[in-house]
């Protein structure tokens, strides 16, 4: 708000000058022109004196005065000008002086108006990204939304908002998106690829059987698809065959198209997997790839032991959260009990065994999954739940 105040100062002290220049401009040319009426002034008196000594004759006196009394005339309305009668300015005055007034006045009024004074200084990136966001997005947005609730059989829509969904983090919504358009205009391998990151995005970094078809339909259409075949790494690291995760891998860090960073990371995953493979208790992979080399349409991670902590740590408690509003979702509460034996967690994974058994209540097939995979897993109290089957 206090740009805007000094910027309005400013052009009022500009218009002033303008307005001072002109009136100085106008004090300039009265000056001259009363120079000129005393000139004239003076050749009328040496008209007369003329004609009484006789040196012109009484015509030539009337002739002579009517044309001096003509300039005389009219360098005198120069002079009267830029004052009325009533003592107002001119009327150019007038106007530059209710310039100098009206432009920084409603200048003034628009910004408050329609801007947004009340609000701290934005850097010029802040406020490109912000005006992008709420003039293009939001409102490109509304609008496909609005049609597909009119259309929903509408391909085209799906497919436009799709990709924006999975950018503002709506994971569900874009998934969703992306399913509608695969099935009304056909699978192509960007649309694969969005609806598999949004589908492991929603469900907190697990590959589950839908993102699991995606990616092996886009690498069956793209076989040097990275992201694909890392997503089918980390879905046989999760489901515990570790053989094949290795073996995945490790033919990963033969692609040509890996960088050192993307190497570093894997070489990170297949040590977790050894040590899996043993029986020891290491953090589980997340969905993304190493920093700076995620293809197109794919989410990163951090390549350091410690941030993918932090990482994993962070998706394990927002899957534990939701399983606490939706707990009718055995798939999810084995992905959960899964995460927690990884980490070396067994008391949560035990907790979460039993919460799943409250939760799910006298759905027997969903029982049977979740204990099922509780048995394999070797989670504690998971032999109660067998024997009841």
């Amino acid at each position: 708000m206090l740009l805007w105040v000094v910027l309005s100062v400013l052009t009022a002290g500009v218009v002033g000058l303008l307005l001072r220049g002109y009136r100085r401009g106008e004090a300039d040319v009265a000056g001259a022109a009363k120079a000129d009426v005393a000139v004239y002034a003076d050749q009328l008196q040496q008209i007369d004196l003329d004609q009484s000594r006789g040196l012109i004759s009484a015509a030539e006196a009337e002739s002579a005065r009517a044309e001096v009394g003509r300039r005389l005339l009219s360098r005198a309305a120069v002079v009267d000008g830029p004052v009325s009668a009533g003592g107002q300015g001119s009327s150019s005055e007038r106007i530059l002086g209710a310039a100098a007034i009206a432009i920084p006045m409603l200048a003034l009024a628009l910004y408050v108006s329609l801007g947004s004074p009340g609000l701290p200084n934005l850097p010029h990136e802040g406020r490109t990204r912000e005006d992008a966001a709420r003039n293009q997005v939001d409102a490109m947005v509304a609008r496909v939304e609005e049609r597909l609730r009119a259309a929903p059989e509408d391909g085209n829509g799906w497919d436009v908002i799709a990709p924006i969904y999975l950018r503002m983090e709506r994971y569900g919504q874009a998934a969703e998106a992306f399913a509608n358009a695969n099935r009304l205009l056909g699978e192509t391998p960007k649309r694969l690829a969005g609806f598999a990151q949004a589908e492991i995005l929603a469900n907190n970094g697990i590959v589950n059987a839908n993102a699991k078809v995606a990616a092996e339909r886009l690498l069956s259409a793209e076989p040097g698809r990275v992201d694909a075949r890392m997503w089918l790494a980390l879905a046989n690291e999760q489901d515990g065959q570790f053989d094949k995760a290795l073996s995945d891998y490790r033919g990963l860090l033969a692609a040509p198209q890996m960088s050192p960073a993307m190497k570093e990371a894997i070489e990170v995953r297949i040590s977790a997997v050894e040590k899996l493979a043993r029986g020891e208790a290491v953090p589980p992979p997340g969905p993304r790839l190493a920093p700076g080399t995620a293809p197109e349409g794919s989410v990163e991670i951090p390549s350091s032991p410690a941030d993918q902590q932090a990482m994993i740590e962070g998706m394990v408690a927002r899957l534990a959260a939701r399983l606490q509003t939706d707990g009718k979702d055995p798939a999810g509460w084995v992905q959960l009990m899964r995460s927690y034996s990884v980490l070396g967690r067994k008391d949560d994974a035990a907790k979460a065994l039993t919460d799943a058994r409250r939760a799910l209540g006298a759905d027997a097939a969903a029982l049977e999954q979740v204990n099922k995979a509780a048995a394999e897993m070797g989670i504690e109290g998971a032999a109660k739940g067998e024997d009841k089957k």
